[in-house]
């Protein structure tokens, strides 16, 4: 068994506050991260890069891809943006998501 302490890191760039993310070892090419956004709290606009799930384990807030209207999202979904989307993602409450960003094809029918 290996057990890993993953140190907290606050996030800044692109104008976020209120941001702390657990960046987890990659995996091929997929980067796996525990997001935590403080309630009132904003992940910047940016683009993705590679495609990135949004999964919200606790709490509320809203995501936002391009000049779309903010969506709100809580416990149980999970947010697709693609490369290059440029998306924002805003608390509303304390709020926790795993991101995993990644190349891989996904199986959408399987999380259903």
């Amino acid at each position: 068994m290996l057990l890993i302490e993953l140190s907290e890191h606050e996030i800044h760039s692109f104008d976020s506050n209120g941001v702390a993310m657990r960046f987890m070892p990659t995996v091929g090419g997929t980067s796996i991260h525990l997001a935590r956004v403080a309630a009132g709290g904003m992940l910047g606009r940016h683009p993705t890069v590679r495609r990135q799930l949004f999964a919200v384990v606790a709490g509320r807030g809203e995501v936002q891809a391009g000049d779309e209207p903010r969506v709100p999202i809580g416990p149980g979904s999970l947010v697709v943006w693609e490369p290059g989307e440029v998306h924002q993602t805003w608390a509303t409450t304390d709020l926790t998501a795993v991101v995993v960003e990644t190349s891989e094809e996904l199986d959408v029918d399987a999380a259903r």
